[in-house]
């Protein structure tokens, strides 16, 4: 990877960012913080875009080419607008826009700085981008004037570069519940925090060539591949984070979300419904009658893409095997489970299903063991509500499967001495 490759998808994934934000904008999201967002996509698209072979031939004026000039100017109002975004969404308007008006005489004394510097070497190969620049070729400056401008640029840069770093790992982690947001804000993050590194490598290099020593290697050697993975990555960062205002509100795009929430829907059916296979299956393989057209194997079971069906099957069929093995089950043996869990720290849903995993445990060993069962109909299950709706047991069941097979209080429960049924319980 190196500069070259970076430029086109920095221009690319910029121009998607410019377009969606707009699009965002031109559906009455006049507030500051999109309005920043929006300009900052356009200047890195800029910024981008005069990099490019076919616009740099247009930006000569004279007998000089601006193109350095065009590029720094663009990239540091693009870092400007995307603190004034940042800032903007923080705090007060009224706050942010005096933070920013601030930064803003130093954006504006920055570029007349550059600009001022590259008037007095305008020829110089220390300004020139193509591959008989310095930055490639390496070799001494043609001019203080170019080495001191880089040198001032990487400086000026670490402000905006650290702000934006800190507080988009801060959104990162506040955003957690929303992945794909909290992605792109790790991802931006990580091209804002490389430009930083790539920063000292540009300070060091100026700072020799200033004192007459010249580096064995050209810039590029070292600074290319970084500066093409923070190009990308900040653009897609900055084009995600534009794309999102649109995915998440536009009108047009309703029947995709739709689509996308029932894809989610049935990808967590499904993914449940596999879940509660181990203890449906050991169940199933005691209790084969109570089963409506059961699967055969691991295998056909995952072929079975009714996900909502089969979930809503599963938990009944669950609860079945449940009732059944019940009657075979002393009531102690729930007291017992219940003091065991007590015991070990266990409140709430997970002790009552503590409780039911150590009852279907017993009673499943009764079973087999070919122990009377009791003649009264067996009491509902304690953690069981009627009012429960399916996603409530399907992640009961859940806690259920899991404490079955991995708690210490079934195991405890299950290696009692194994209790009498009264006679006068016993069919």
């Amino acid at each position: 990877m190196n500069l070259a490759a970076a430029v086109p998808i920095g221009a690319a994934t910029s121009l998607v960012a410019v377009i969606t934000v707009l699009h965002r904008l031109a559906q009455g999201g006049r507030a500051p913080q999109l309005r920043a967002l929006g300009l900052g996509a356009l200047f890195a698209f800029a910024a981008s875009a005069v990099r490019m072979p076919q616009i740099s031939p247009w930006l000569v004026i004279g007998d000089a080419n601006v193109t350095w000039p065009a590029h720094i100017v663009t990239g540091i109002l693009c870092q400007y607008f995307m603190l004034c975004f940042v800032y903007f969404t923080l705090d007060e308007p009224e706050v942010s826009a005096r933070q920013m008006s601030r930064h803003l005489k130093g954006v504006l004394l920055s570029c007349t700085v550059f600009i001022g510097l590259f008037a007095l070497a305008p020829h110089a190969r220390d300004f020139d981008f193509g591959p008989q620049g310095r930055f490639m070729t390496g070799g001494p400056a043609d001019s203080p004037a170019g080495p001191l401008a880089w040198l001032l640029l990487a400086c000026y840069l670490v402000y905006p570069l650290q702000e934006l770093v800190r507080v988009n790992l801060r959104w990162a982690r506040k955003a957690a519940s929303v992945r794909w947001l909290s992605i792109t804000l790790w991802i931006y993050s990580l091209g804002a925090l490389i430009s930083m590194i790539t920063d000292v490598h540009v300070a060091g290099y100026q700072i020799a060539l200033l004192s007459g020593v010249v580096p064995p290697w050209a810039q590029a050697q070292v600074e290319s591949w970084p500066i093409a993975v923070a190009g990308t990555c900040t653009m897609l960062g900055l084009s995600a984070t534009g794309l999102y205002s649109v995915l998440t509100s536009s009108p047009y795009l309703q029947p995709v979300r739709n689509m996308l929430h029932s894809m989610r829907l049935w990808w967590q059916y499904y993914r449940t419904y596999v879940a509660l296979y181990p203890l449906w299956s050991e169940l199933w393989r005691t209790l084969p009658a109570e089963a409506l057209d059961p699967s055969r194997s691991r295998l056909a079971d995952l072929f079975r893409l009714r996900a909502k069906h089969n979930l809503y099957r599963r938990t009944i069929e669950l609860t079945d095997f449940q009732q059944s093995l019940r009657r075979f089950t002393p009531p102690q043996t729930y007291a017992d489970a219940e003091s065991a869990g007590r015991a070990r720290g266990l409140t709430g849903d997970v002790l009552d299903a503590a409780v039911d995993a150590a009852g279907l445990a017993v009673g499943r060993a009764a079973y087999l063991a070919n122990r009377p069962r009791r003649i009264a109909p067996p009491v509902p299950p304690a953690s069981r509500t009627e009012d429960g709706t399916a996603a409530q047991e399907a992640r009961r069941w859940l806690l259920i499967s899991d404490l079955y097979f991995h708690s210490p209080v079934v195991a405890e429960v299950l290696a009692a001495p194994a209790r009498v049924l009264e006679r006068g319980d016993v069919s």
